[in-house]
């Protein structure tokens, strides 16, 4: 009898332990690569509530979502069935249900107060992060809230910290540790006639996977920019490949610059465009085409020697300029002698 009591024992524990593990199994989306794993999925009401009520017919997974109306007071506690190690995960998600998007408006404007917390410590305003309602007015894709259902993604590194005021419970907030989560609206007076409907809270890692995405489109990017200055480069001939070289070279700077995963998105058929056009520049380069090679400077000269210049004609300048001036100088000389000479003669015989 106590061997059968102590495998039934043994089968019980095992079950429950399946159930506890399995509740908080990992998740990974196969479309969007995003891993979570559950908070509460919202089918049962949780203990600590005074708002809540199950809505079995409005849900977005599971068997149901929780509602209530907004109003006065409505303080929503959600004690968790069983403490989440969040560890490796960064993102709170959940999908939100509003019969009036003005809601968020009332937020906006100070008329009521609200919040959401996730705890470690049990209870609220303790080893808490949390953030304001009216700071979710917008979805993970950017869009307003409308009316009906809505994906909320709330990044943890956007959240508050708050270590309470607690002596007791007083501390940082350990994600580790997740226990305790309270979703309130206060400050009206009167009911609002707004339901909301929550459903499927879960701890994703979707803020690395968004991260990631963001930075793969930008090394597509700068590879697409180096691929289209690749691509505009002309065929090089021998009329053109001198006039190429600057083009050619700022596309290869263009293409060193990138780091190596940017490069591992240049497609292949552009880098071998780009290495086959420096080659030929290169040839052309070391051997130029015919009518570009260096002239004779002995073509015309039939005695092979170098022209020393002393055949050279003077610039017609030259010939009226100052050579006219000294012949003319040489002609008053002579005048002035033969005049002296005169002079001479004429004295002697008198």
């Amino acid at each position: 009898m106590k061997k059968v009591l102590s495998v039934l024992l043994i089968l019980v524990l095992t079950l429950s332990l399946s159930v506890s593990v399995f509740a908080s199994e990992p998740v990974t989306d196969e479309e969007t690569g995003v891993t979570s794993i559950p908070l509460f999925n919202c089918d049962t009401k949780p203990s600590g509530s005074n708002a809540y009520s199950v809505d079995a017919e409005d849900k977005t997974e599971g068997e149901a979502s929780l509602k209530f109306n907004v109003a006065a007071g409505q303080i929503n506690n959600m004690r968790l069935p069983e403490t989440v190690d969040g560890t490796d995960y960064d993102t709170l998600e959940f999908d939100l249900y509003v019969s009036d998007a003005a809601l968020f408006d009332l937020f906006a404007q100070g008329g009521m107060n609200s919040g959401l917390e996730i705890t470690s410590s049990g209870k609220e305003d303790n080893q808490e992060i949390s953030w304001n309602l009216a700071a979710i007015k917008k979805n993970n894709q950017g869009e307003e809230i409308v009316e009906g259902w809505n994906h909320i993604i709330l990044p943890l590194n956007t959240a508050n910290e708050s270590q309470g005021k607690d002596e007791t419970l007083k501390g940082p907030f350990d994600i580790s540790s997740i226990n305790f989560i309270r979703f309130f609206m206060v400050g009206e007076k009167t009911n609002t006639g707004i339901v909301v409907k929550i459903d499927n809270m879960r701890l994703s890692d979707w803020n690395a996977i968004a991260e990631a995405e963001r930075q793969e489109a930008l090394y597509r990017e700068a590879a697409e920019k180096v691929i289209e200055k690749i691509e505009k480069i002309e065929e090089v001939t021998e009329e053109n490949y001198k006039s190429l070289r600057t083009e050619v070279a700022a596309a290869r700077r263009a293409y060193d610059r990138l780091g190596n995963k940017a490069k591992s998105y240049v497609t292949r058929a552009a880098l071998d465009k780009l290495e086959f056009t420096e080659a030929k520049i290169a040839a052309f380069e070391a051997n130029p085409p015919a009518d570009e090679q260096p002239k004779d400077e002995t073509n015309g000269d039939t005695t092979g020697e170098e022209n020393d210049g002393s055949d050279e004609q003077p610039p017609e300048d030259e010939k009226t300029g100052c050579g006219a001036s000294v012949a003319l100088g040489g002609i008053a000389m002579i005048v002035m002698a033969l005049s002296l000479g005169v002079t001479v003669l004429n004295k002697k015989k008198g």
